[in-house]
């Protein structure tokens, strides 16, 4: 965004702004698996619990299609992950409780700084679960209404990557003084925000999205775990009908995670986070998996 060589020519202040911590946007469908994970945690649904599409949910007089107005039919729990269907999603949050959903997201650290040696830092914005009307919690089940920044996405995928305990984000790996002491980092160990089952069965359902839908995603030799995000942008009170946020979130190798990656672009010219996204992803994760020489899991 800037030159670090010419650092007081910038123009705009807001090229020196982090936007993987300082800008908050609604993710999309990238947050699909926090509420799936939530519903399999509480042991209310299983990747293979059964759902039939309406095609189309009326909530507080709020009509809410699936992408392209799409019609599924019966449908697993993971074929709604695979397929991307907000009826399904919706589905599970109502079995969950507006309560219990909004405690889930709180527990995955959204609404709250990730507390990372960087500034500044938004918490995001998750009021509307609060609020009155099964609508928001319609809505936020499949990431609309709510806000979050690219960094509580890939703490929260960490999470599902990690048995289910969720990172606190750092930098800083040692510190060095001139008398040759090292303060060395160590890890903040989190309470689990789901369980380690609940964990393994999302990664495997994610894994089956990248498998069975996200072919440009797959990498030679790994098992890939993730989920796309396409989210209209807000505007005037209502949402953009050409305007959106493209999101991919994953991790790699997916039995055994090693990193976990959040790519989004914002405004792309493409309509799909498919067509843009999922290129990037590739590429750099496959990558990090070479260069670390992590071995193959497939």
């Amino acid at each position: 965004d800037f030159n670090p060589n010419k650092y007081s020519e910038v123009k705009d202040l807001r090229s020196f702004s982090n936007n993987t911590i300082f800008t908050a946007y609604e993710p999309g469908s990238v947050f699909k698996p926090i509420t799936m994970s939530a519903g399999i945690d509480l042991g209310l649904v299983s990747p293979n619990t059964t759902f039939v599409d309406p095609c189309a949910r009326t909530i507080n007089k709020f009509t809410i299609h699936n992408a392209q107005n799409k019609c599924y039919g019966t449908q697993t729990m993971t074929q709604v992950l695979e397929n991307s269907i907000n009826t399904g999603i919706i589905f599970i949050e109502e079995k969950i409780g507006r309560e219990r959903f909004e405690k889930y997201a709180k527990k995955y650290g959204f609404g709250e700084k990730t507390g990372i040696e960087l500034g500044p830092e938004s918490a995001g914005d998750i009021s509307s679960l609060e609020r009155k009307g099964e609508i928001f919690g319609a809505v936020g089940s499949f990431g609309q209404g709510l806000t979050v920044t690219p960094l509580q996405i890939a703490a929260a995928y960490s999470a599902i990557a990690n048995q289910g305990i969720l990172p606190k984000p750092f930098i800083v790996a040692e510190t060095r003084y001139p008398n040759g002491k090292k303060e060395i980092t160590e890890p903040v160990k989190n309470e689990a925000v789901i369980s380690a089952r609940s964990a393994k069965l999302v990664s495997g359902m994610l894994t089956s999205v990248v498998e069975n839908h996200y072919k440009l995603a797959k990498i030679k030799g790994y098992y890939v775990a993730g989920k796309t995000g396409t989210a209209q942008i807000a505007e005037n009170g209502k949402y953009s009908d050409d305007r959106t946020n493209h999101t991919f979130a994953g991790f790699a190798p997916a039995t055994n995670p090693q990193f976990v990656l959040v790519v989004k672009y914002e405004e792309p010219q493409r309509k799909w986070a498919e067509q843009t996204s999922l290129y990037v992803f590739r590429d750099l994760m496959k990558f990090a998996l070479q260069y670390y020489m992590v071995p193959n899991d497939k």
